[in-house]
């Protein structure tokens, strides 16, 4: 009896092993196709395969509240320009994970996207109270701040994205959001 019990316990063991680990190197799989799709703009695909991903991963035990298939599916859809689909799959990241900086950065962006100024600042303001240091994160809340107007606030915090990191400068430069402050000497590096 305690034979039979031994073994029938040993193959549901090992039969739940497979299964967790056929799950897991399913999203494994998907996860790494979906970055190779994504990388190369093939936005639809990366979109398919990482939902799979996201399916398989629902089933595995292991490292489940792991949200990077989350936000790349929220990038694919970013730049697809399906602003709504992004901002729930950056949403669900932040659910997991509420410290991941990539995600509020690309939230914002969606926001910025969408011209919805009020929730990007949001966004931004509640990752800055953790990760003060983010270039990324000034720059979105400049561009949020120039949407709304609100030009000394657009411009300290482009100053304060640039003094992290002058790429942004060049970014600045670019960016129709700030084609009003073009003559600042913020532009010119002065």
């Amino acid at each position: 009896m305690i034979r039979k019990i031994s073994m029938a316990f040993c193959l549901i063991v090992t039969v739940l092993f497979i299964w967790v680990w056929h799950h897991q190197s399913q999203f494994n799989d998907h996860s790494r196709k979906g970055f190779f799709h994504l990388s190369n703009g093939e936005l639809d695909k990366a979109i398919e395969v990482y939902t799979k991903a996201i399916k398989n991963k629902e089933r595995t035990i292991f490292f489940t509240e792991e949200p990077s298939a989350y936000n790349n599916l929220g990038q694919a859809y970013l730049r697809k320009e399906e602003y709504a689909s992004a901002i729930a799959a950056f949403q669900k990241t932040l659910e997991m994970r509420p410290n991941a900086v990539g995600a509020y950065i690309n939230l914002a962006t969606a926001y910025l996207k969408q011209n919805l100024p009020d929730s990007a600042i949001n966004s931004c303001e509640t990752a800055l109270k953790f990760a003060p240091d983010v270039a990324h994160l000034h720059y979105n809340l400049a561009c949020a701040y120039a949407l709304k107007n609100e030009d000394k606030q657009s411009i300290d915090s482009l100053q304060q994205a640039i003094n992290l990191d002058e790429r942004m400068r060049t970014l600045a430069k670019e960016d129709t959001v700030f084609d009003r402050f073009r003559p600042h000497p913020i532009f010119s590096g002065e």
